[in-house]
């Protein structure tokens, strides 16, 4: 999609330059399961002196395939990919790294079609029984459920609304909070109406539902998922502009026989004594839950984000959200602990780390328009989680540079895993963090795209052999896994280690 040397606008969290780079063409588009895990992150310079880096969790961006609706019984047990314009979704899943006028913008779809059953997809790291997923709150009646959010019906235009015959749908969640409005408007909302709303279906059935549970819900011929998916495709299958309202209204009564049996569920308990019973969430709901968020908060505002200083040297990048989920993995974050990202652009790693993980999660970023979205994904998000009745680690997102801001500084104290996303930081940008890194406590894990173990074993007294890489040699991360580059490269894990230094003194004494 973008080949050769071209200048235009690369963004980088928080940051974004006019530069000049060299670039080769996007691999060709990624299987299903690939476009599912993309999701992304923002991240800054902190400082105006000093350039920005990488950042974690978007996609390499290249085009995805529209799902096309199945009537086959057999694949309802998938979720398939929202219908988007690519032009006006900037996802966190399929974030570009350059924009001009001869960019394609990519396709922000989520496709989790390989996924039979989300309660049997197990992940290679020990089950945090620690964690607890139900949100007390959402599953009570405290303050009549009702809070403010963003409905998918608000970012329908007018013109819109009026040519669907203002047919709009409420969909219950699995919760006892209030419900979301849709307006049934195939191909013309920024949401695909229709695909949402079956997916959430989707997700219910194979996260929140038993086996016994799930098997009348997706019943072939009578049940929840069947009815929604017949609906919807007697509406896709129209070739026409315009769709037949009866068809619609066809479709909102599936969402009523669905919110029906989910009221019957959450009257009966069952819903909150499943969800009990968890202490993992897949990551392809993870991302669907962030999808929602960003689509609703970040999206309809995302040229904001274009906005850059012409000669500035921040550039913009992103890290697929299956990447970081790995990595936080590696470093074996957990619920009761405390993950930081320097640079945390639109907060999209940090709200990641606070869902999937459950752990307390703190960001900071400099750049104004950035943060002022990365305050609306923040609100946004605490509002869907517990639409989906989650209860998820507590997000705390500063604004400044994070070499000065106090809050940062304090809680680095305490962290367990930080994220810095210093590919092209400047030499005293990357001097300065790795002497902020020594007052880390001891086994603080550092997440790095430029290594800080930098101490010299000649200099056994060097204060910096107390930061000291995980690995021996870097780890690599695929074409697949960030967004600046078809080509994978390294990254570093590091461990504060201050018995290191100690054992280093002990051999040269000796």
């Amino acid at each position: 999609m973008f080949g050769g040397v071209k200048s235009g606008i690369q963004r980088r969290k928080g940051v974004v330059s006019t530069v000049r780079i060299q670039t080769e063409k996007r691999p060709a588009p990624l299987p299903s399961v690939e476009r599912a895990r993309q999701h992304t992150s923002q991240r800054p310079s902190p400082s105006r002196e000093s350039s920005a880096r990488p950042s974690p969790s978007s996609a390499a961006a290249s085009p995805a395939t529209p799902a096309t609706p199945s009537s086959d019984p057999n694949e309802s047990s998938s979720l398939r990919p929202p219908k988007r314009k690519a032009a006006r979704q900037l996802s966190p899943n399929d974030m570009p790294i350059m924009y001009d006028t001869s960019d394609e913008s990519s396709d922000s779809n989520i496709d989790l079609a390989d996924h039979k059953s989300f309660k049997r997809q197990k992940t290679n790291r020990p089950e945090d029984e620690k964690r607890q997923l139900r949100s007390r709150k959402a599953f009570s009646d405290e303050d009549g459920g009702t809070f403010d959010m963003i409905h998918a019906a608000d970012l329908c235009d007018k013109s819109s609304k009026a040519s669907s015959g203002n047919v709009t749908v409420e969909l219950k969640y699995p919760s006892a909070s209030q419900l979301e409005r849709f307006y049934l408007d195939f191909g013309k909302d920024k949401i695909d109406s229709l695909e949402e709303i079956v997916n959430v279906a989707r997700i219910v059935r194979d996260v929140y539902l038993t086996k016994k549970q799930a098997k009348g819900f997706a019943a072939a011929n009578s049940g929840v998922i069947r009815q929604l998916e017949k609906a919807q495709n007697a509406i896709t299958s129209i070739k026409t502009k315009r769709v037949d309202i009866r068809l619609l209204e066809d479709f909102k009564k599936a969402v009523d026989f669905y919110n029906a049996t989910m009221t019957s569920l959450l009257r009966e308990g069952a819903l909150a004594k499943n969800l009990d019973e968890l202490h993992h969430l897949p990551l392809e709901m993870v991302q669907f839950i962030l999808q929602q968020v960003y689509d609703r908060a970040v999206s309809p505002h995302v040229d904001d984000l274009r906005v850059y200083k012409a000669g500035s040297d921040g550039v913009y990048g992103e890290l697929l959200s299956s990447f970081v989920s790995t990595v936080l993995g590696k470093c074996g974050l957990k619920s009761d602990q405390v993950f930081v990202d320097l640079g945390s652009g639109v907060g999209n790693v940090v709200l990641q780390a606070a869902l999937e993980f459950g752990c307390e999660s703190w960001g900071c970023e400099m750049m104004p328009n950035a943060c002022r979205l990365a305050r609306k994904q923040a609100a946004e998000f605490k509002a869907r989680c517990r639409l989906w009745g989650l209860n998820t680690g507590n997000v705390r997102l500063e604004e400044g540079n994070f070499l000065k801001n106090e809050a940062i500084i304090a809680v680095l104290r305490k962290a367990d895993v930080v994220l810095v996303n210093n590919e092209v930081f400047g030499e005293q940008t990357n001097k300065d963090l790795g002497l902020l890194f020594l007052d880390l406590k001891d086994g603080c894990h550092i997440i790095s795209l430029q290594s800080f173990a930098r101490g010299s074993a000649r200099n056994h007294h060097d204060p910096a052999n107390i930061i000291q890489n995980t690995d021996d040699s870097p780890l690599p991360f695929g074409p697949r896994d960030v967004s600046w580059t078809g080509r994978g490269g390294d990254y570093y894990i590091a461990t504060k280690d201050e018995a290191h230094l100690a054992r280093m003194r002990a051999a040269n004494e000796g």
